[in-house]
């Protein structure tokens, strides 16, 4: 019998077996695991190096600003606009600047990190606050976060309803804040004190041309800080995400606006240090666990008596959760937050950083108050 038309059997399609595909699977998995990491951290990298930029852009304006006030730097408010308005026209918005009603409906992306899901363009957003040194600002009690949440109202009964930072707490004599002329003199070493412990301020004003609580157009100069803890020495701008509000703060915000400490015919500010400033927060008969006797103090009077700095101001104890109610330093950056110093000079702090080291550097004169030198290597 003729083969030659007998068909072969095709060969049989070689195939994947189940095992081969799960190895190869699970390889995939793994170098996916080994990718991902590294792709999220080059991502946050940018991030960090955007918000950096940022600030440094910032920092760069409040010097252009300076360099046509003899030195002298922006106030936490004017006019009733907070301080990223006066700084438009140095970073190349003056589209914004020469708006006469822009009330902070447009994002402006330089006063905003990436990383900040609260204020990243968003017409009100704000990542950033200003040093607005040491305060006496009440903590929230009814909140969750009581140590890191705080409400901006006077601490000392009988001053006026117009919180302004350290200015409501007697440094050195102890007293309550005065109601008179003469008082006021008599305060001045409190009002020099104060200005030693921050670098922003509040524009203050006269009421009607007569002197009352409060009236002060002190205007910190970078001379000022250069002669004292030093420009390279004193912080500027500190990240923070619960920050907000670029432009102008919340109308009559917490009740804290009064009209009688405010010029004839002038407008009542809206800005609140708390959605724009950073402070080092000053409480008294308020213990918190873990401080000690070593724990961070500053100089209180003449009598030499030391109080405690209270924990709240702590880097990333509230990271974002309470907007216009933590003026502290706070991002989403793994472990650390931006910051810009006087000098123009931008760096990480780290969450971890010695507390004491961080008060020292929000003072801009705190080597004259008691406070150690801070080394080059903090």
């Amino acid at each position: 019998m003729n083969n030659r038309f007998v068909r072969k059997p095709a060969a049989r399609r070689a195939g994947f077996t189940l095992i081969e595909l799960l190895v190869v699977i699970s390889i995939i998995a793994v170098l996916m695991s080994l990718i991902l990491p590294a792709v999220q951290s080059a991502r946050e990298a940018g991030r960090r190096t955007q918000c950096l930029n940022n600030i440094r852009n910032l920092a760069l304006a409040i010097h252009n600003s300076a360099s046509g006030r003899a030195g002298g730097l922006p106030y936490l408010d004017e006019g009733g606009s907070n301080w990223p308005v006066s700084l438009l026209q140095f970073l190349d918005r003056n589209d914004l600047a020469t708006q006469p009603s822009y009330n902070n409906n447009i994002a402006v992306n330089v006063f905003t990190c990436p990383n900040d899901i609260n204020n990243f363009q968003k017409a009100t957003g704000l990542s950033y606050g200003l040093n607005a040194g040491y305060g006496a600002f009440v903590p929230l009690t009814n909140s969750g976060l009581a140590f890191q949440t705080v409400s901006e109202t006077n601490v000392k009964s009988g001053t006026p309803n117009v919180f302004h930072s350290g200015y409501d707490i007697g440094w050195v004599t102890g007293n309550s804040f005065p109601t008179t002329a003469a008082a006021y003199a008599a305060f001045q070493p409190d009002v020099d004190c104060a200005r030693d412990l921050g670098v922003f301020f509040r524009q203050l004003v006269l009421d009607g041309g007569n002197v009352l609580p409060y009236v002060d157009q002190f205007r910190m100069t970078l001379d000022r800080i250069s002669l004292r803890d030093g420009l390279g020495q004193t912080l500027m701008i500190v990240e923070n995400h619960n920050s907000q509000n670029w432009g102008a703060g919340i109308p009559n915000y917490a009740g804290n606006i009064n009209s009688t400490y405010l010029a004839t015919g002038s407008t009542a500010t809206s800005t609140s240090v708390l959605d724009c400033g950073i402070v080092v927060n000053y409480v008294t008969d308020l213990k918190i666990p873990g401080m000690g006797q070593n724990s961070p103090q500053i100089f209180n009077n003449a009598a030499g008596v030391w109080s405690i700095i209270a924990f709240t101001s702590k880097i990333n104890l509230n990271k974002g959760n309470n907007q216009g109610a933590s003026p502290f330093p706070s991002s989403t950056h793994p472990g650390v937050v931006t910051a810009a110093f006087c000098d123009g000079r931008v760096r990480t702090l780290n969450e971890t950083m010695d507390y004491g080291v961080y008060c020292s550097l929000m003072s801009s004169g705190g080597s004259k108050r008691g406070q150690a030198p801070v080394s080059d290597n903090y």
